[in-house]
């Protein structure tokens, strides 16, 4: 199933369809049987990705628990340690960015921690680079050089990186 396909369809429900919608899709995931053969996938030591629905992002971990209905994990880069829904881990490597069609800006629901985005300020119309920190309902959090700017969705266009920038390469004589 694609969830993108699924992404695109819902964006024209209501919110009263929506809501109905999570509902269904709660107590689904909440079935025992569908808990009990999450369960069986799961041993300790696992390397999986769990889906941060606060970062929006899928974050890399390893399983250090599986209890009766949840599990423990430990992020790779920041060591730190979350009790998780089985649901929340990527289990079958489903792929997690979805793209929404804009004329304008950039979704919230495209963006994540970290993402790099760019923008324009409308005083004096310099361009900025920096990486999203936040992300609040209409606007998000971007540090530039150590200054946080709360700039909204429509303001924001993608910036890609080559991973070559200047202040974060140092080259190391022979």
């Amino acid at each position: 199933m694609e969830i993108q396909s699924i992404f695109d369809e819902i964006q024209s429900l209501s919110a009263f369809e929506l809501f109905r919608l999570q509902s269904a899709i709660y107590k689904t995931l909440e079935d025992p049987e569908r808990v009990k053969a999450l369960r069986q996938k799961i041993h300790v030591g696992m390397k999986v990705d769990y889906f941060c629905t606060e970062r929006n992002h899928a974050i890399p971990c390893s399983v250090l628990k599986v209890s009766r209905s949840r599990v423990d994990v430990e992020e790779h880069d920041t060591q730190k340690r979350w009790s998780l829904p089985f649901y929340s881990l990527n289990l079958d490597h489903i792929e997690t960015e979805l793209v929404l069609p804009r004329t304008k800006g950039i979704s919230k629901a495209t963006l994540f921690i970290g993402s790099t985005v760019g923008f324009i300020n409308n005083r004096d119309n310099t361009e900025h680079i920096g990486q999203v920190t936040k992300l609040n309902p209409k606007r998000a959090v971007i540090l530039v050089n150590n200054t946080p700017w709360t700039v909204p969705y429509s303001m924001l266009f993608p910036v890609i990186s080559c991973g070559s920038q200047e202040h974060d390469q140092m080259l190391l004589p022979r």
